[in-house]
This record gives structure tokens, C-alpha cells and sequence, in this order.
């Protein structure tokens, strides 16, 4: 009877028609079991506009402009604070020369070098020119930077270049004559210089209210848009002594308070008419939903007919699978939908929910563990996949409640298996069809 259930419910894997009901006899328990398959759950599709977006604190950052064939003007720049050397990861050292050279330096010069992360959007048979500005505005040390803030700079860049693709894809490398160079003013490396061996560049608090940071910022004729490996960008200024020829630098981090600025025009485009929190159902929008990294554009999910699952008390979800699929004919060219994407709970404001912690509500997916995790995009079928079990069966038995779901864009860290929502480029994603499958048992 084992053999026989099985067999019968791997067929309905394959399943794409109406429910379809099998009942098997279970002596044992007394009664008898009917599974059923069934991909006629009815999705809602909407795409909502959220009102924070944050791109600060993250690892990587994007800078440059385009026009988008389906999601109109992109604009993006990048701000990051000039902070002390790193003694690790987590900890600044103070501005100081070693104690050898101590009394004997001689100023040279500075330098930006730059990396980028390997993320491209636009026209990249167009050359890339990218301008360094001082900040003349101070960070706020504890405030959550979006995508709608932006911070004074000196209009008159210090340094700028322009690039090939070609260069810019020797940038994605920790080797130093690989990267973008920029070479600054002196006024600005002789007052680095200065602060070396001082009570200023003692601490990070000191130093960057004194020295404040960069504005990276695309030439307005620029099409197309880079991603910029902030954290693995850096400042080199360099000296020598008296008492010798030789070359030697002390390296400065970007490695504090950055974020991106990224602003979308939709006018002329199906989303000219999305306003903040307010959904547009995927009937107005040639029935497509949208996802736009950095801008803060997510589909939303409602299951309307949920209703006809929680009447049956007896029912158990044996598998549910969410799956989203990209519209093909939008993702053409260097228009890349996002690598990975996670499911995040919804407030009744449409908002993302938090947690009592204050952590982003993620939907956890794993039936079995209750692992958070992403889904990937997979070219072979064209979509992202969700095993969406263990939810479905919280919102069935009526465990939990939602007021819908988004798909937003995220990252997995792999090493302490911590997941994020990431803003920090401009992909996305034009969806044709969301479909959730669900195979079910109900006790007879």
C-alpha cells in the first residue's frame, strides 16, 4: 500500500490539470486518505513601489545612467566616507607612520584605486566616464541611508576617467594595476599627510568629521551603469623618506558609512502611474508584475481563494511550490534579470514587515528545517522556484496570517548563512506568470 501511495502521488507531480483526486484506503487509521494536486490556487499579481529602500552599509555599490526599455531613466551615484587603515575587518587603526619613518617623511601623492564587482546594466559598447567629488556634507553616524537620500558635494570633480568595457572588466581583480585609477589633488593629500601621527586621525569618529568622503558620480552622457566593489576599493597615500628612494603608502578604506542614490523617471512607461504603497494590479500593466533592484519595485502576492483550503481542517499540504517566470522577451541584451530573490512578509500598509526583533520578516521556506533561503535563477527553465510548504500550511491551518507577500531581491551569505535584502545594483525583472502548485491530503 506504501509502494502504491507513492507511486500515485509521484504521476501527480506531473500533474497540470484541474484537481485531481485519489483516495487511498488506510485500514490502519481507520478512515482513508484523498491526495490531491491541484495549480488552480488563485494569485493575485501586483507590483508595489516601497517608500525605504535602503542601499547603505552593503559591500557593494553602483554608479552610472541609462535609459530602460521597459523601466524608463536610471540614475545612480555612489557616496562612501574616506575612513582610517583596517587593522581587520571589523576594527580601524589610527592614521600613523611606522616608527622607523617616524621624522623623516616626505609627502608624494594620492590615489583612488577602484574595483569593480563585475555587475553591468546599459550600452556597454559605450565608454564609461566616471567623476570623483569631495563631500562637503558630514554622514550621520547613525542614520540608515535609501536610495532617495543624497549628501553635498564640491560640484568641481577632484579626478575623473573614462573607461572601456574592457577596463572595466580588469577591474573585477584584486590585482592594484588592474583597477580604476584615479589620482587626486594634492591639497587633499597633503591634509591627509598631515593628519598622520595627529589626535585627528586617531579615531574614525575624528577623522571622517574632518575629512569627510567621496561622491562617485557618472558623467550625464554616460549609458550605461557599473557596479563598484566599494569595500574592496581604497585610497593609497603615498611618501617616502629622507633617507631613501623608495616608495612607501599608508592605505585609507572605504570601509564605513557609503551608500547609493538611485533614482528612476517611469514617465512614458507602464509604471508611470506606480505611486509609493500603492499597488498596481497586473491588469493595468499588460499583465506583467515588476522588479527593480536599488529602486525599490517588488511584485506582490495575495491568495484570494485561500479561503476554500482553511475550510477543510483536515488537510495536509504535502508539498506547495511557488514559482516565478520571467517574461523572455524583456531580458534580452544587457538587461539581467537578478541572480537571487527571497519571499518577505508584507504589513497592512504594504510595507516590509518586521519581526519583533525588528529583522525583516523573511518567509521561511525549507518545509523541512524552516531554513530561510533564496531562489536562484535557473536559465535551463526560465525561473525562480520556492518550496512554499511549510508557509502554505501555516496559512491553511491559520497559524499565521499575511496581508501578501514580495518578491524582492536578495543575498545569501553562504559563510553564516545570513540573508539580506540587496539594493546595491539596478537589475531587473519583468514576470509573465506566477503560478503556485500545491499537492494536498485530506482525511475522509
Amino acid at each position: 500500500m506504501r509502494n502504491l501511495a507513492v507511486m500515485l502521488l509521484s504521476a501527480l507531480f506531473f500533474s497540470c490539470e484541474d484537481p485531481i483526486g485519489i483516495v487511498i484506503d488506510t485500514p490502519s487509521t481507520g478512515g482513508q486518505i484523498s491526495t490531491i494536486f491541484t495549480d488552480t490556487v488563485k494569485v493575485s499579481t501586483s507590483s508595489v513601489l516601497f517608500d525605504s529602500t535602503f542601499t547603505s552599509g552593503q559591500a557593494n555599490a553602483v554608479v552610472g545612467r541609462y535609459k530602460d526599455p521597459v523601466f524608463g531613466e536610471v540614475s545612480a551615484k555612489t557616496f562612501a566616507q574616506i575612513t582610517l587603515p583596517l587593522l581587520n575587518t571589523d576594527a580601524f587603526t589610527a592614521l600613523k607612520f611606522p616608527k622607523a619613518d617616524s621624522g623623516l617623511t616626505v609627502y608624494d601623492s594620492v590615489y583612488v584605486y577602484i574595483a569593480h564587482n563585475g555587475f553591468t546594466y546599459g550600452d556597454t559598447t559605450k565608454t564609461y566616464s566616471l567623476a570623483l567629488h569631495r563631500l562637503t556634507e558630514d554622514f550621520v553616524s547613525s542614520k540608515r541611508y535609501t536610495n532617495d537620500d543624497v549628501l553635498k558635494y564640491n560640484p568641481t570633480p577632484m579626478a575623473s576617467g573614462t573607461f572601456k568595457y574592457a577596463d572595466m572588466k580588469r577591474a573585477n581583480s584584486t590585482a592594484q594595476d588592474s583597477l580604476l585609477k584615479f589620482k587626486l589633488p594634492n591639497t587633499l593629500g597633503k591634509e591627509l599627510y598631515d593628519l598622520v601621527n595627529t589626535d585627528t586621525g586617531s579615531t574614525i569618529e575624528k577623522f571622517t568629521a574632518a575629512v569627510k568622503g567621496i561622491a562617485f558620480v557618472a558623467n550625464p552622457t554616460t549609458e550605461n551603469a557599473y557596479g563598484l566593489a566599494i569595500s574592496g576599493s581604497y585610497i593609497q597615500l603615498y611618501y617616502h623618506t629622507t633617507n631613501s628612494t623608495d616608495r612607501k603608502s599608508i592605505p585609507l578604506t572605504f570601509y564605513s558609512q557609503r551608500f547609493s542614490q538611485i533614482v528612476g523617471n517611469r514617465n512614458g512607461t507602464v509604471l508611470q502611474n506606480l505611486k509609493t504603497l500603492q499597488p498596481i494590479a497586473s491588469s493595468a500593466t499588460n499583465n506583467r508584475t515588476y522588479l527593480q533592484t536599488g529602486i525599490g519595485i517588488s511584485p506582490k502576492l495575495t491568495f484570494p481563494t485561500l479561503e476554500a483550503l482553511q475550510k477543510n481542517a483536515n488537510i495536509t499540504i504535502n508539498k506547495a511550490e511557488l514559482v516565478f517566470e520571467p517574461d523572455l522577451d524583456q531580458i534580452t541584451g544587457n538587461y539581467k534579470v537578478p541572480s537571487q530573490v527571497a519571499l518577505v512578509q508584507l504589513d497592512a500598509t504594504n510595507r516590509i514587515k518586521k519581526t519583533t526583533g525588528n529583522l525583516i520578516d523573511f518567509i521561511a521556506l525549507d518545509a523541512i528545517s524552516g531554513t530561510q533561503y533564496v531562489a536562484s535563477y535557473n536559465s535551463t527553465s526560465n525561473n525562480y522556484s520556492f518550496n512554499f510548504t511549510s508557509f502554505l500550511q501555516d496559512l491553511v491551518s491559520k497559524k499565521k496570517t499575511t496581508n501578501g507577500i514580495a518578491l524582492v531581491p536578495s543575498l545569501l551569505n553562504t559563510t553564516n548563512s545570513t540573508i539580506s535584502v540587496y539594493n546595491s545594483n539596478v537589475s531587473r525583472m519583468v514576470i509573465k506568470n506566477v503560478k503556485l502548485n500545491v499537492y494536498y491530503s485530506t482525511k475522509k
